[in-house]
């Protein structure tokens, strides 16, 4: 797989990262031809997890705009910590999660925010960061969050000199269990994405 799904825009540097585990599907999958074609909103993008990332942004006042891609649309990078492939983490090797790549990725577009759509990823992120030249400013507590059948997730967040890093669950596979819960961590998503987004929700370019 390529590790770049998205369309690479003006405003991808210094804009969104989106990062989960791996690609998913079968380990000996190929990529579709897609990859680098379209924005990660776009309207055509039918793909479960992206269905359910953009649903949550819209909770946390993140309007995502499908049908006409602005500067918010274009700014979001999305990629994976591993370029493998499979139905589950359980198989995924530490030679795999050891690769270079999200830094290299980091360190060329300088996101000043990252979702990591995996809670396993935010340690392995904080071991790593240095691999990117990122320097911890302050890592909150865990956000508790409680659905309505009593069910606890957390999410984390991490402040850091160039970027803020937000670790939530994995949304298409958590969506319909955590359900308008989710409005709950509309907190520490703002405060993530401060950076890039302003009170109102919209897209702040970034400054020469």
């Amino acid at each position: 797989m390529i590790n770049v799904r998205t369309k690479i825009s003006p405003e991808s540097t210094g804009g969104i990262m989106i990062c989960g585990i791996n690609w998913g599907g079968k380990p000996d999958g190929v990529d579709d031809g897609n990859s680098g074609k379209f924005t990660f909103s776009d309207k055509t993008n039918k793909c479960p997890y992206t269905n359910a990332l953009i649903a949550w942004l819209e909770v946390w006042g993140v309007p995502v705009d499908r049908s006409n891609p602005g500067k918010l649309e274009r700014c979001f990078i999305q990629t994976n910590w591993c370029d493998s492939q499979s139905k589950n983490a359980d198989g995924i090797s530490d030679r795999d999660y050891a690769r270079t790549e999200l830094f290299k990725l980091i360190t060329e577009y300088q996101p000043r925010a990252i979702v990591l759509t995996a809670v396993s990823l935010f340690s392995r992120f904080q071991s790593r960061a240095g691999d990117a030249g990122l320097k911890v400013v302050k890592v909150h507590d865990p956000y508790l969050l409680k659905t309505a059948t009593g069910k606890q997730f957390r999410a984390w967040l991490a402040e850091y000199d160039k970027t803020n890093v937000l670790a939530v669950p994995h949304p298409s596979r958590f969506a319909s269990i955590i359900g308008k819960s989710i409005k709950d961590w509309e907190k520490p998503a703002r405060a993530a994405l401060s950076k890039v987004i302003d009170e109102q929700g919209a897209y702040k370019p970034l400054r020469s």
